[in-house]
């Protein structure tokens, strides 16, 4: 079954207002309500391009993947790369813990990924 997965997803960014950003995304209150909660049976296009915008992400970081019991995917099947995995913590919450020069190893590294040597 494949489901919709818009909270983590958020998390996983750090944004904590998921309805403020929704609301940001023009997504009328009771579908960004019905989305949150997992309670959809069809997605306008138009929402889902406009959230992965602003997460900067793809489609597919949206959705999980829950095989059935019954299910004789192969392994190597694509859609495995949709099966959710186990998160402890939060990327924001790992880095609230981590000391000051760590934090800056990583700054300075993300700086490094926006900014690619030619």
């Amino acid at each position: 079954m494949l489901k919709l997965n818009l909270q983590q997803a958020l998390q996983s960014k750090g944004i904590e207002n998921t309805n403020k950003f929704l609301h940001q995304c023009e997504i009328p209150y009771y579908t960004a309500s019905r989305l949150l909660n997992n309670n959809v049976k069809s997605i306008p296009f138009k929402y889902l391009e406009k959230i992965c915008l602003q997460l900067h992400c793809t489609i597919d970081d949206l959705f999980v993947w829950i095989p059935d019991k019954n299910s004789n995917t192969p392994d190597e099947h694509p859609m495995h790369k949709l099966i959710q995995k186990k998160a402890s913590q939060t990327i924001t919450q790992k880095i609230k813990q981590l000391p000051f020069e760590k934090i800056q190893q990583i700054n300075n590294y993300i700086d490094e990924l926006n900014n690619p040597k030619q």
